[in-house]
């Protein structure tokens, strides 16, 4: 389910990307930004609230789960300057290149250290798999919540 998410978030990342280098003040980058950002929001929320305490449980050093929640607070920061930017101006597109960069590193990271080394491990990634796939499916509108709740509170 997350490697589902990632590769949703980072498809969403490299649109942004191919719009904002080719075309310059496209309206469509806006809606594209506030797409990755809401994909974002979603991930970065589950992440947070099941997976990341579960893998933290899992594995004696926590410096893989530690960077990892370093990226996301790194892309909410970035999040809060691209929503408080003008969408005509060209920062508002080094933020969303800033932001698309942010989350392919986050991306490659979980999936190339932290996912290895928690299937080497006690946890049952498959118990999680489904308690992060009941969590979306059941409380999809409070995950968006929540994470705006903690973007507003930063």
């Amino acid at each position: 389910m997350l490697s589902h998410g990632h590769e949703h978030t980072r498809a969403l990342a490299g649109e942004c990307r191919r719009v904002a280098r080719h075309v310059s003040g496209d309206p469509a980058m806006r809606e594209l930004a506030e797409a990755l950002c809401r994909a974002i929001h979603r991930m970065a929320a589950l992440e947070e609230e099941l997976f990341f305490p579960a893998a933290r449980a899992a594995l004696e050093a926590s410096q893989l789960v530690d960077l990892a929640e370093l990226e996301h607070a790194t892309a909410r920061q970035i999040i809060r300057q691209l929503q408080a930017a003008d969408p005509r101006e060209a920062r508002y597109e080094a933020l969303v290149l800033a932001l698309t960069e942010c989350v392919e590193r986050h991306s490659r990271h979980e999936q190339a250290q932290l996912f290895p080394r928690l299937r080497e491990s006690c946890l049952d990634m498959h118990a999680l798999e489904h308690q992060l796939n009941e969590r979306l499916a059941q409380h999809d509108d409070d995950v968006f919540a929540v994470e705006d709740r903690r973007l507003a509170a930063h």
